[in-house]
């Protein structure tokens, strides 16, 4: 048995970690070609000495056989890891990966209609040649949200962009260099930190959160109606305990507890029912869950509908990043009893129904494996400005526009993930 804290496989793990380092080298290249080209070479060639020199230590290592065959046989069957594998050898016998840089554009008009499509470009070109392309064809629409992403493509697996493709063989090599450490009952150990600062000895089976697979650096974002661009901003907010204590007694709320998303959706409402009357407003929030772990807290802020559309796609690309299993979103917003449609035979949201639309707040909460609910408080304000609120109503059949329409991009993006096998 090796000591606790003391690592069992020192080689193979700050391989690993030069990996990781290595990762986000290839991410600040993006847009530099041959830059790009040397850190994915380094990568790839990286990735495959992670396993060479574990194998190097099988003897001393309890069960290895037993263990190391089971990832073996999960990597045959694995189309990144047959990739990985044959790219490596590529790169030192025979020539570079055949890279194609591709620019991936999604055109969402409403929750209903959008579509997307992958043209390839030179990787140099910019932006406005490329939309100026696109758009020469006038079949294309003229009226939505463009996102246009920059991605770089290897010819032998035509359907993974390549942050996204090596993230994920460094996922399936740190559970196995987990699965070792556990065989030898060490539950960590400790290397010195690199850079950047993300890079430590700790093991994990979940995507790492700072290996981001959707930047926002590598997407550019055209409101057609308007004309204009629009700009993402992201502020972290560090977490401050002093401000966390002073909320509670605020607002006289506890800790949530633990629960996935179906769980933690009720409790979230009752909280932010607490926060409405006290505040007479509330922003939005959206959580992400893996399992009963909270990952991320988000507080998207858009200032129109288009905004909107574009904000629950990136949410899905957050969603996807972190290879969220819940996802739970807080907002104020109009609520009306019945349907209206226009003259063109539309359906009428509730931002457009003027007089007979209700404020209300809305808890969504939905998991990876289709269960789903949406919790609605109709609220009004009497004279002096008080919040008054109706009954909670429970909607777990998710026949209406929010599963279909705003969380949409969630639901398509779990249903892409599960076709990919992405556990």
């Amino acid at each position: 048995m090796t000591p606790a804290n003391q690592c069992p496989v020192p080689a193979a793990h700050k391989r690993l970690m030069d990996c990781h380092a290595m990762w986000h080298s290839l991410a600040n290249s993006y847009m530099q070609p041959d830059t790009f080209r040397m850190h994915l070479n380094s990568l790839i060639q990286g990735l495959r000495n992670v396993t060479f020199v574990l194998q190097k230590q099988k003897r001393e290592l309890p069960h290895f056989e037993t263990w190391y065959t089971e990832f073996q046989e999960q990597a045959r069957h694995s189309p990144l890891m047959r990739w990985s594998v044959n790219s490596r050898n590529r790169i030192v016998k025979e020539s570079d990966l055949e890279l194609h840089s591709e620019a991936k554009i999604r055109w969402v008009a409403d929750w209903l209609t959008k579509g997307e499509r992958n043209f390839t470009f030179p990787p140099r070109m910019a932006s406005r040649e490329m939309l100026g392309a696109i758009f020469s064809d006038p079949g294309n629409p003229r009226v939505g949200i463009v996102t246009l992403s920059r991605r770089w493509v290897d010819k032998a697996l035509p359907d993974y962009e390549i942050l996204h493709a090596t993230r994920e063989v460094y996922i399936a090599l740190g559970r196995l260099l987990t699965t070792a450490h556990e065989a030898c009952r060490v539950e960590s150990c400790t290397f010195e930190t690199r850079e950047p600062p993300c890079v430590t000895s700790r093991l994990t089976r979940d995507p790492l959160r700072c290996m981001e697979i959707n930047p926002g650096a590598l997407q550019e974002h055209i409101d057609l109606n308007a004309g204009a661009g629009i700009q993402e901003i992201i502020r972290p907010i560090p977490r401050d305990e002093k401000a966390t204590q002073k909320a509670r007694k605020r607002y006289g709320i506890t800790e949530l507890g633990k629960g996935d998303a179906m769980e933690l959706t009720p409790k979230i409402m009752q909280a932010a029912r607490t926060v409405l009357v006290r505040d007479k407003k509330h922003a939005n929030f959206a959580w992400f869950l893996r399992g009963d772990d909270i990952l991320d807290v988000m507080s998207p802020m858009y200032a129109d509908q288009n905004a909107k559309y574009l904000t629950f796609h990136r949410l899905a690309d957050r969603v996807e990043t972190l290879r969220a299993d819940g996802f739970i979103y807080l907002a104020e917003t109009w609520y009306v009893t019945d349907h209206k449609y226009d003259e063109n035979g539309k359906l009428m949201p509730a931002r457009d129904r003027g007089r007979d639309r209700m404020e209300a707040l809305q808890v969504f909460g939905a998991t990876r494996d289709g269960r789903h609910i949406t919790l609605t408080a109709p609220f009004s304000r009497n004279r002096f400005g008080k919040v008054v609120f109706g009954e909670t109503l429970t909607d777990s059949d998710m026949d209406d526009m929010n599963y279909f329409g705003s969380f949409g991009p969630i639901i398509e993006r779990w249903k892409a993930m599960d076709a990919r096998g992405e556990d």
